[in-house]
């Protein structure tokens, strides 16, 4: 017999058979309950009027599937008023109505898709020997009972992409317990906003710098506290930095170039050791020197006299070969076969484009201009293949010996957004000497003003340097920089949540946390995440 602790507990279940096979355990079961409630009216009756079977699939017993064969029974309702005459008893604790699997393997297959989503969540479903469809698992997932919320204080805000560049929607974050709180559609903040009035007791809201929450939030929880997120406020500083870079970088060039010794040119390639022909290269030489012993027996041949006819038969030849020898005496390579170059309407400009490779062009739309209106009628791509076999030997672009000299490497220096982001992570440079920075600033005074007021700010925000946000601003704005007076500008139009940013320890770093967690869920079930099926996911934790 199975022992009854296999059963749910408190299930008011009888065993009366069992019957194992190699991969399932039946589990004949009857209700051992005198009366049932009316799921109607509530009243209890005694009256039983038939019964059936019901047949629900429960948790596994080691490699067996185990199924219960529920002898249920159909009760009379005794209550007068009531509108129902007949009633199935619950299974209280065991199943609900109308299901075919016992709660605790539903709930075993609603963990599997949280964890895992449909399809792989069915897969690990029947390793585990509970097989269902991942349609079931997500169906689970979504059906499942919202818990009451607690009274949120602490409220993050960002957005994440359904469709990236189309469909956008925005996750709330309770940083004090560090869970998402729900899923909004849109990012223009009409839904927060919704949801803020509706939560009148949230403190404190970390956000970025996006115009629409800031708004929301004003007006959903005037009585809260918006704190800017550090990580953005560095960011915008960088990409100031970097425009003040890229409108310096001649300058910076000209620094790296007057600073730098002359490179020593690299000595040029040796050329290599001759080598002993290959065997494919020796017959190829064989059948050359042959192709040339028998032209010059068909040139020999027609000056003493002999036709053509009289050739091709004397040498057992066709009299087009014949001809093609006669024609091209001078050409080494077989006639009409690869490799061949045939005559083109550039020909006759041929010194016209040496004298043009010669002086270093290299644009053969120009040539070909230049020389359409000298009457040439060739097309564009023939001019171009004609250049080609000059252009290389200039030492220009094009098709070139393998032992072209190198050309002189000149210093030069790095882009401004690589620039900025050795001035945003100066403990990224790993070299010896000061960045590149810091060796050319002193010489440039707009540089040297904007990274001194910048890295004054970056300390601001990494709690390292205090100085009020007011007086960096006036600052800022008196450099005349424009890229650091519009930075500046977009810090007093939003200087209160970026004094709290500065000011406090809270942080939007959490709520960037979740929005990988929910793009990692949303990834994983390859586009079938809907709002309604991701927001089940990402709201349970395990």
């Amino acid at each position: 017999m199975l022992p009854l602790d296999l059963l749910p507990t408190n299930s008011g279940l009888t065993v009366t058979a069992v019957t194992p096979t190699a991969d399932l355990i039946a589990v004949a079961v009857t209700s051992s309950a005198a009366t049932a409630s009316c799921p109607a009216c509530g009243h209890r009756s005694d009256r039983v009027h038939a019964r059936y079977r019901r047949t629900l699939a429960d948790v596994a017993v080691g490699a067996r599937r185990v199924v219960l064969v529920v002898t249920a029974r159909k009760f009379r309702c005794t209550h007068a008023g009531c509108p129902r005459r007949l009633f199935c008893e619950r299974l209280t604790g065991v199943a609900d109505a109308h299901a075919q699997t016992t709660i605790r393997l539903a709930d075993l297959h609603r963990l599997l898709g949280f964890a895992l989503g449909g399809e792989p969540g069915s897969r690990v479903a029947d390793e585990l020997h509970v097989p269902t469809s991942g349609d079931t698992l997500l169906r689970r997932v979504t059906t499942v009972v919202d818990a009451p919320e607690p009274k949120y204080r602490f409220v993050g805000i960002d957005d994440f992409a359904l469709r990236k560049g189309r469909v956008y929607g925005t996750v709330l974050i309770d940083l004090e317990r560090g869970r998402v709180i729900d899923l909004l559609p849109g990012r223009d903040g009409t839904a927060v906003e919704a949801w803020l009035k509706t939560h009148p007791g949230v403190e404190v809201i970390t956000r970025d710098r996006w115009a629409a929450y800031a708004n929301a939030a004003t007006a959903g929880a005037p009585q809260a506290i918006q704190v800017a997120d550090r990580f953005h406020l560095l960011t915008n500083l960088r990409e100031a930095v970097e425009r003040v870079i890229a409108r310096c970088h001649p300058l910076i060039r000209a620094e790296v170039a007057a600073r730098t010794p002359p490179v020593a040119p690299s000595p040029p390639t040796p050329l290599p050791e001759p080598r002993p022909p290959s065997v494919g290269e020796q017959a190829r030489q064989a059948r050359r020197q042959a192709r040339t012993a028998r032209r010059e027996r068909v040139r020999a041949l027609r000056r003493e006299g002999h036709s053509v006819r009289d050739i091709a038969r004397a040498l057992r030849m066709s009299p087009k070969t014949v001809i093609d020898c006669l024609r091209n005496a001078d050409d080494d390579r077989p006639h009409g076969g690869l490799g061949r170059r045939h005559s083109t309407a550039v020909d006759a400009y041929r010194a016209d484009v040496e004298a043009w490779a010669a002086a270093g062009g290299t644009n053969t739309a120009e040539l070909h201009r230049e020389l359409a209106a000298k009457g040439c009628r060739a097309r564009y791509d023939v001019v171009r293949r004609f250049a080609n076999r000059f252009i290389g030997s200039s030492g220009h672009a094009g098709p070139r010996s393998p032992f072209t000299p190198r050309p002189t490497p000149t210093a030069d220096a790095p882009s401004p957004r690589k620039l900025s982001f050795q001035f945003a992570c100066p403990q990224a440079v790993t070299d010896d000497e000061p960045p590149l920075l810091e060796r050319v600033r002193s010489a440039i005074p707009v540089l040297d003003t904007a990274l001194t007021l910048a890295a004054e700010f970056a300390g601001m925000a990494r709690k390292t340097v205090t100085k009020p946000l007011a007086e960096w601003i006036a600052a800022a704005v008196a450099t005349g920089v424009p890229e650091l007076v519009g930075f500046a500008h977009g810090l007093r139009s939003d200087a209160a949540a970026v004094e709290a940013a500065l000011t406090t320890d809270w942080s939007n770093g959490p709520v960037e946390g979740q929005v990988n967690r929910l793009k990692a869920i949303k990834r994983q079930m390859y586009g079938r995440a809907g709002m309604k099926l991701l927001r089940a996911r990402v709201r349970y934790r395990l």
